[in-house]
């Protein structure tokens, strides 16, 4: 009997429901005509426009810059490309398919690593690397020109420089003491050019 009984109660509560809606339907055009229908304001009115369209400035993209930026930047100290640099750090070869590569992409790329990136640049370094618009536009066509990257040897980066490539996870040496003043005896790369 249980069973009927809670079938009947949802019947119950069904038709009652439903004759609510059916009321509150019929009571629709009163109430309307009573506080007027539903007019949007200027502000719903543009918001429910398209956006204006918006030209936006990209920066031409460079491939050969971006390879003399990975090393000179020092992004080479914890990124490998084509075998050369560190390996702490996302390999950063490109598909030997690729075509091209969205400079947008690669920022939101670097974006979601940045707190990890800076930590590690303020230990390496001594600083965090700065880089303008231009200089992450010719890093990601860097990192999607596969002629581009054959040409980064090991024999092309300077001296002191290789030594420099982290090749183990530091934060998880027992000292950190040392890599912090590694930052300050960084090789001047200016010099040796």
């Amino acid at each position: 009997m249980r069973h009927s009984s809670g079938v009947v109660a949802l019947a119950i509560g069904a038709i009652a429901v439903a004759a609510c809606s059916q009321q509150s339907a019929d009571q629709t055009p009163q109430v309307e005509a009573q506080i007027g229908a539903y007019e949007p304001d200027s502000v719903e009115r543009g918001l429910a426009r398209p956006p204006a369209e918006m030209r936006v400035e990209a920066p031409d993209a460079n491939a050969r810059r971006g390879r003399i930026l990975f090393t000179t930047k020092g992004c080479i100290i914890c990124h490998q490309v084509n075998g050369v640099g560190g390996a702490v750090a996302p390999n950063l070869d490109a598909a030997p398919e690729a075509s091209a590569i969205n400079p947008l992409e690669f920022s939101a790329r670097i974006w979601r690593g940045a707190q990890a990136m800076a930590a590690l640049q303020e230990v390496e370094l001594g600083y965090v690397i700065d880089l303008e618009a231009q200089d992450i536009a010719d890093l990601a066509a860097f990192a999607g020109n596969p002629k581009e990257q054959a040409l980064l040897t090991k024999e092309s980066v300077p001296e002191p420089l290789r030594s420099w490539f982290i090749d183990a996870p530091i934060w998880e040496a027992e000292e950190w003491s040392e890599y912090r003043l590694r930052g300050e005896r960084i090789p001047d790369l200016e010099e040796d050019r």
